[in-house]
Order: structure tokens, then sequence, then C-alpha cells
């Protein structure tokens, strides 16, 4: 079973990640507790997604910490 993180859990991988796991687990802990969603084509792109915006935001404030320096 494929799914999504949306928080760090130990020894599976960080939230953001798509990782692999057996079916029982990802069924019965994961996706009841909210750690995770199934990565479906449209969760994928959704993070994705939220990965860029993320990343211009931070590129945005490295250049203004820049430009006060």
């Amino acid at each position: 079973m494929q799914i999504i993180l949306t928080e760090e859990i130990k020894g599976v991988g960080r939230a953001g990640e798509i990782v692999n796991v057996k079916d029982g687990f990802g069924r019965n802990y994961l996706l009841p507790k909210n750690l995770a969603v199934i990565a479906t084509s449209n969760n994928v792109k959704a993070l994705e997604h939220e990965k860029k915006v993320i990343a211009d935001r931070q590129n945005k404030l490295k250049r203004e910490a820049e430009k006060v320096a």
C-alpha cells in the first residue's frame, strides 16, 4: 500500500514522504490516526504543489535576508 505520511513515524519515514507499508499497518493504524493519507494521483499532485510553495517561500525569505545583510 502506498501512502503519504502526514507526520514523522520512526522506522517508516518523515512527513511528506511517499512510502510503501503493509496493507494492515496502513489501514488499521496509520489511516485511522490521520498519520497518513492514501497516495492517490490527486494527493500526490497536492503534495508536490505544497512542496513547491514552501520552497518558493523559503527562497523569498532568504533573498530578503541577504538584502538586509
